[in-house]
């Protein structure tokens, strides 16, 4: 009998039950089952008294027994504890959403779990959920007092032969993505969340964690094993909080494929809905408004202010109004370079503002987060609460609808905690905001919804200076972008600034990659004068529907079928060599639809072939793609 054959069997008795693994007869568990019955967790105390869990999807091991507990002032809570009996609930519900659907679904089963710790008595309380497609849990230490978290046993022990695709920049999380065998990597590498993971039977779950507020972010570290080890890399010497300690949640997504994965909404679901006398309409609330801008640092030259010239901004403006955008972003620079007889810096931008909205384009601005010299000018910061709040209190005079902090490069608690801080406070001064340098998202804007997007991703600002392999383009979709929305500022139309991809490819960004505020990297003109911009006015910034379609592969081709209103985008990236695709339109509803094909011209990347016609559900085509490559198509249903 095989070790998973052995670890499904349980005897449960009115929910507990005892578990038999490969080391014989274990202690007490519990075992969650989800909704449709299909994932199962198992909660318990191995023969050494650490508490434990695993999970199962059906037959298939998704992670193996694992360790849990959490250190307090230098005591491990999870080490000699004893299980109390647990509470359990269950929820369904759907809320709002935005970037990848139009709404999520919250369904889960969950418990409050006492756990007592032996020697000192203390009993706090483990809270875990089952979904249908994951499983997640936290701490909850009891208390008044200041104390110091030392750090966490949270691990993830992976089945052997998984393959895992993971990044090691952990500073801003602008790394590019590796696939490997996780006992492979050199013990003691750290690697950011999500994770994700290619299942030997075939099946893909990934690791992250959810609801990060008032704590220190978690990495992982190779351990030279199976094991993933939670850390805390930004605070290794633990941290301070005050009364209850609510950690983040801990996450394990998993699915059959990468439609699962994609589709999933755990991170979002288990943070907490807007406060409604701040956000009263949630998502929705009238300032709060998603939407495509333009925006001049990408295309300007690197280390210096030309493009912010104050001279040039109408003409952006103009830009993005011919475009349809919703937005304009005044990158670096502006504070320091913009000067007028009689006029100061807000003056100016007020300026700008007034003349944007007669052309209903909202203005947002740059700003650091600290003090500090970028392309030798010193700028300074809104680390400090008075700072922040005269900064934003400037801006909303001036009638800007947003602002892009840059250069936290940290979670450690602290940067976590200004995180927080700074949207409670551009709240209160109706601005929404776009963190630059930042961490990855871990759901915050379903609490804090003027998270209107972040960075957290190595995107095309690479470009400039670097190179982005092809396989990073159709690797983002199934690792960086299953923690949420990701500020990548697709799609180059420059020969220069190709490296290795097609215009087609670089097109196709802009659907397959979300961001409810989506800004287009290049020179307006090259988008007006593209045979490819009527598609180009049509792109949302966010979507009814997402679906994976078949063929895709993490890194090597990343195909998705969309959704707005009634009109279906499909984009498709090859990150590989040139192949040949075979699209199958049966998401398409049952109307007829007129088409537009925008697709690789295979001897010239730097050219893309359109073409229009109609199309239905029955039909299935066949698309040659570049090295590089894509392809790109607009389904608008015929009334």
């Amino acid at each position: 009998m095989t070790k998973a054959t052995v670890k499904t069997l349980f005897l449960v008795v009115f929910g507990m039950c005892l578990v038999f693994t490969g080391g014989g007869c274990t202690s007490e568990s519990i075992e969650l089952k989800s909704p449709d019955g299909k994932v199962a967790a198992n909660i318990s105390i191995n023969g050494s008294g650490r508490l434990n869990y695993n999970v199962f999807r059906q037959a298939t091991v998704i992670i193996e027994d694992s360790p849990m507990g959490i250190t307090v002032e230098g005591t491990d809570l999870g080490e000699a504890v004893t299980l109390g009996k647990a509470k359990h609930h269950t929820v369904n519900e759907r809320y709002p959403w935005r970037g990848v659907k139009s709404q999520a679904v919250n369904h889960y089963k969950g418990i409050t779990l006492p756990i007592t710790h032996n020697k000192t008595g203390l009993t706090w309380t483990l809270e875990a959920r089952i979904f249908n497609d994951g499983f997640a849990y936290r701490y909850v230490i009891p208390g008044r007092d200041k104390r110091t978290v030392n750090t966490e046993k949270t691990a993830w022990c992976l089945p052997a032969g998984s393959q895992i695709w993971y990044q090691t920049v952990t500073e801003h999380y602008e790394g590019v993505h590796t696939k490997q065998n996780p006992e492979k990597i050199k013990k003691g590498t750290y690697m950011c969340f999500p994770v994700t993971i290619e299942l030997p039977g075939g099946d893909y779950a990934a690791v992250t964690e959810a609801s990060l507020f008032n704590y220190s972010g978690m990495t992982v570290q190779a351990t030279g094993s199976p094991l993933l080890q939670g850390v805390f890399e930004d605070d290794p010497d633990g941290w301070q909080l005050d009364g209850d300690i609510h950690s983040p949640w801990r996450v394990t997504m998993t699915g059959p494929d990468l439609n699962s994965l994609v589709n999933c909404d755990i991170v979002h679901n288990l943070c907490q809905p807007a406060d409604k006398t701040i956000f009263p309409k949630g998502l929705q609330t009238e300032w709060i408004k998603p939407g495509r801008s333009l925006w001049h640092w990408w295309s300007g030259i690197l280390g210096n202010f030309d493009s912010v010239a104050f001279e040039l901004q109408r003409d952006w403006v103009d830009k993005a109004a011919e475009l349809g955008f919703e937005y304009y972003l005044v990158d670096a620079g502006w504070e320091e370079t913009w000067k007028a007889p009689g006029k100061d810096k807000w003056a100016l931008l007020k300026e700008l503002v007034d003349y944007a909205k007669k052309k209903n384009v909202g203005i947002v601005v740059w700003k650091r987060w600290e003090d500090g010299i970028t392309e030798q000018v010193t700028m300074t910061g809104i680390r400090t609460r008075e700072k922040r709040l005269d900064f934003f209190k400037q801006c909303r005079r001036a009638g800007a609808a947003g602002v892009k902090i840059d250069f936290m490069n940290s979670e450690s608690k602290e940067v976590i905690d200004f995180y927080t801080d700074t949207l409670k406070d551009a709240a209160d001064y109706k601005l929404m905001i776009n963190f630059h340098g930042a961490n990855k998202p871990t759901g915050e804007s379903r609490t804090w919804p003027n998270e209107i997007t972040r960075e957290g991703v190595r995107g095309l600002e690479y470009n400039k200076w670097d190179t982005l392999p092809p396989h990073h383009y159709a690797s983002l979709p199934f690792t960086r972008y299953l923690a949420g929305h990701g500020d990548f500022t697709p799609c180059t139309f420059d020969p220069e600034k190709l490296k290795g991809t097609t215009f087609t490819l670089q097109l196709a960004t802009a659907i397959v990659y979300t961001s409810p505020l989506k800004h287009w990297a290049d020179k307006p003109r090259l988008y007006l004068n593209s045979p490819a911009v009527d598609v180009i006015r049509k792109i949302p910034s966010v979507w009814d529907e997402t679906r994976v379609l078949a063929g895709s592969e993490i890194g090597k081709l990343a195909a998705f079928a969309r959704r707005k209103d009634k009109t279906w985008f499909v984009g498709v990236i090859n990150g590989g060599e040139k192949r040949q695709y075979h699209l199958d339109l049966s998401f398409l509803g049952k109307s007829r639809y007129d088409a537009v094909f925008v697709s690789d011209l295979m001897d010239n990347p730097a050219a893309m072939k359109v073409e229009k016609g109609t199309s239905n559900r029955q039909q299935n085509m066949t698309i040659d793609l570049s090295a590089g490559g894509g392809f790109v198509a607009c389904f608008s249903e015929i009334k």
